[in-house]
């Protein structure tokens, strides 16, 4: 990349910036980009390859066709192929039947779609040792992904939204800039880049708040509303981090046993803490038998706490994958049964459901 380009230059300092500002890279280290042939994946790559030098990086590409647009996902793969050996770098593509998956796991495409390439990503860096995974996201996707989780009555941890980094390998170095100037610097640069048009496609949530809610905000209320949206993550991304720190000492002070499948919480123990904790030690014993989250709601959380302050001992509460929540004296016990919840039958006096949300 011509140093004698300012726009670029420009562009590619700020991402530096964001680089150094979270510690993203460190010498020698390996990067797979993630490409998918759009604008803000072709924009990362250029400047990463831009900075490989500084930072003494390996560049590789990964690229996932998710097999929904027919001759279109295969323009893709075949443009991604054709920029990689262009400039010298590797590149690992497959594709996968995101449909069948969606179908076969329950999950919406759009979730079927992440979890694929997010194992394809792992696997791939496995395989060809990589130590980092770099994602295209920006600050419009953050903006976007806000106002997802508002209109779906998420708490602070789900406005925190995308996160500059997730683990110790994903890193997303465009997450402080605009699509715009992504835009720009493409353009600064003469680089082509694929436009997706199932991004229009109003059926998605996201294209809905992409293309239609946002300009209304923009026009009629805030014009800087993708700026204020991705501060507000920024802020509640950092006072998620200071609860969590909270919540898992509270949780260790809380507990009074604990196995890979079981954990026993102390009702007292809970009760003491500050009601802002509470939810939060007592999903953090979800996490520990469940290993995620999925599917459990606010709901599930207030018959949780129902129960806890019950003062009738021997009542259990069914929550989803086979987690079962027992009072028992003066413990909450939370279990990752080894059989379907139906087939338990009545193993306590009384039993309480929380129906999914529609």
């Amino acid at each position: 990349m011509p140093r004698s380009i300012s726009i670029p230059d420009r562009f590619c300092r700020k991402v530096a910036q964001t680089l150094a500002a979270h510690e993203m890279l460190h010498p020698g280290d390996a990067v797979l980009v993630a490409v998918s042939g759009g604008p803000d994946s072709m924009a990362l790559v250029r400047v990463l390859t831009h900075v490989a030098p500084e930072f003494e990086l390996r560049i590789g590409l990964a690229h996932l066709n998710h097999g929904l647009r027919g001759p279109g996902a295969d323009r893709d793969q075949a443009f991604v192929q054709q920029f990689a050996d262009g400039h010298g770098l590797p590149c690992v593509s497959e594709i996968r039947d995101v449909k069948r998956l969606a179908r076969e796991t329950g999950n919406s495409l759009e979730e079927a779609g992440r979890n694929a390439r997010y194992e394809f990503f792992f696997r791939t860096a496995a395989d060809h040792e990589y130590t980092r995974i770099a994602t295209g996201h920006t600050r419009d996707d953050n903006a976007e992904q806000v106002l997802m989780a508002l209109v779906r009555g998420s708490g602070s941890k789900g406005l925190a939204s995308i996160p500059a980094k997730r683990g110790p390998m994903i890193i997303r170095p465009l997450i402080d800039r605009s699509r715009q100037e992504i835009i720009d610097f493409l353009a600064a640069l003469n680089q082509a880049y694929i436009t997706d048009d199932s991004n229009q496609d109003p059926v998605f949530l996201r294209n809905r708040i992409r293309n239609h809610l946002i300009p209304l905000l923009e026009k009629h209320y805030n014009p800087n509303i993708r700026q204020g949206l991705h501060r507000l993550s920024r802020i509640l991304g950092e006072e998620t981090c200071f609860l969590e720190d909270h919540t898992c000492r509270a949780f260790d002070r809380c507990v009074e046993k604990k196995g890979p499948d079981a954990v026993f919480l102390s009702i007292p123990g809970l009760v003491a803490l500050h009601p802002a904790l509470i939810p939060r030690v007592i999903r953090h014993g979800i996490l520990h038998v469940k290993t995620n989250l999925r599917r459990i709601t606010h709901d599930h959380m207030t018959a949780i706490q129902d129960l806890a302050a019950d003062s009738a001992p021997g009542k259990h509460l069914d929550l989803p994958d086979r987690i079962r929540v027992y009072k028992t004296r003066g413990r909450l016990c939370i279990r990752k049964e080894t059989l379907p919840l139906r087939q338990l039958g009545r193993m306590h006096k009384q039993s309480t459901r929380i129906p999914p949300k529609a």
